[in-house]
């Protein structure tokens, strides 16, 4: 079956009230205000294309926080139809005062409250990403949690093993995906191929690795619940902080949380060089989705 295609998001930023407001854009093709969104390039990875186009259409780059909905329709075409799949992501404004310009596809941008929102952008797909987003509280944190790339066959000196050319190979896709969150702190469990595995952001974003055995395999089975801990600590610092670690220590970690904070999660095994995106509203879970 023929499919299209796209991403995009619900670009937030606080108004001068403090209330949320909500990016709108003006699209004159269709005569109709919507949220930002536009079709992947050839092999352009979904979450890259709703940045990109949420950047070209409203003049904000954005950091996303949490996957919202993945809405489905049918478009007419010469002899049939096809299917349209849009993601949305909730994502926050960076520099929420940037000037907009217009252009041919995009000619206005508006900052809408959530209630102008609903009523504004209208049509049933915007109105979904709407109200997954109205649902979910402010979030102020964000945790990705990485599992390391494939290294070399097991020795003797386990934590020494560096990353083979299929793990060296997956950091290429890996790492401008971790880039698009903005991290403001990165953190390894101290294998080197951890360290190995997450040392493409350092360099990328100018961030320094900080070591922490909490998050080695085997100090972590010692007692699960200071990995669980340790990680209600980074997310109380209202900042994106990225740890790359063992696949024992994120499923567990996952698992716990999401038990507590009662968040649904179906399959938390992780394939090396695959990661999970933690959305945290303060020191609470709510949000969980694989990158």
């Amino acid at each position: 079956m023929d499919r299209i295609l796209a991403a995009g998001g619900v670009l937030w930023r606080y108004g001068l009230t403090g209330s949320v407001e909500v990016a709108g854009i003006y699209r004159p093709a269709c005569d109709n205000w919507s949220l930002p969104k536009g079709k992947l390039d050839p092999g352009e990875p979904t979450l890259s294309a709703a940045c990109r186009e949420v950047y070209e259409e409203t003049g904000h780059r954005a950091q996303p926080q949490a996957f919202l909905t993945s809405a489905r329709y049918e478009l007419s075409r010469a002899g049939g139809s096809v299917t349209k799949i849009v993601d949305y992501w909730a994502m926050r404004a960076l520099e929420p005062t940037a000037p907009f310009v217009p252009n041919e596809e995009v000619t206005a941008h508006r900052w809408l409250s959530f209630d102008e929102a609903t009523e504004v952008l209208d049509r049933p797909r915007d109105q979904e990403a709407l109200q997954r987003f109205g649902a979910l509280p402010t979030i102020t944190a964000t945790m990705i949690l990485v599992r390391h790339a494939q290294a070399v066959t097991r020795a003797s000196t386990d934590v020494a093993r560096p990353l083979n050319a299929a793990g060296e190979e997956r950091l290429t896709k890996l790492t401008p995906l971790l880039e698009l969150y903005r991290p403001a702190k990165i953190v390894s469990a101290t294998p080197r191929r951890c360290v190995q595995t997450i040392s493409p952001l350092a360099d990328v974003s100018g961030l320094s690795i900080s070591p922490d055995e909490i998050f080695d395999e085997d100090i972590h089975l010692r007692n699960p619940e200071r990995t669980t801990h340790r990680v209600r600590q980074l997310a109380g610092t209202h900042s994106t902080t990225v740890v790359c670690t063992h696949a024992p220590v994120i499923s567990d970690t996952i698992a716990i949380l999401a038990d507590t904070d009662g968040v649904d999660v179906c399959n938390v095994d992780t394939d090396p060089g695959d990661a999970w995106v933690l959305s945290f509203t303060n020191r609470a879970l709510v949000a969980v989705e694989r990158l």
